[in-house]
């Protein structure tokens, strides 16, 4: 597992075996100002990925989101369905956190390959991942 980044907002690790990228998204983030490296990690990380990828996204412990935070969100997926990602499974604490993310992921099409499931459904949200 390579790490490439972790503070107190987010962390970014790459499994190269199964060529799943590991994203936390932690806190209340007032403005993507809290997050400079934002956009460089993800292009680091999405330059070790491979065709084919899969993320598994943990936002159990993320407040909602400011607009810019969400235009941001925006941007990124956008370059994550150009990298070939195949599939997204999204832990969240509750609904609330699907509310807030349904209309970012319906302007990129990404919401065809995310799933959502609550903390206490990890071992279906890998499963999810694992499908062909």
């Amino acid at each position: 597992m390579k790490e490439v980044a972790n503070n107190q907002f987010y962390e970014l690790s790459y499994d190269e075996k199964k060529n799943w990228v590991y994203w936390t998204m932690r806190g209340f983030w007032k403005s993507m100002a809290v997050a400079p490296n934002f956009d460089k990690d993800w292009d680091s990380i999405q330059a070790l990925t491979k065709p084919g990828f899969r993320i598994f996204a943990d936002l159990s412990k993320l407040k909602l989101m400011p607009d810019d935070v969400m235009e941001a969100q925006n941007v990124r997926q956008a370059k994550l369905m150009e990298g070939g990602c195949k599939r997204v499974s999204v832990l969240m604490e509750n609904e609330v956190t699907k509310l807030s993310l349904n209309d970012a992921l319906e302007k990129n099409k990404m919401h065809e390959i995310v799933r959502y499931f609550l903390v206490s459904e990890s071992k279906d949200a890998e499963k999810f991942l694992e499908k062909e």
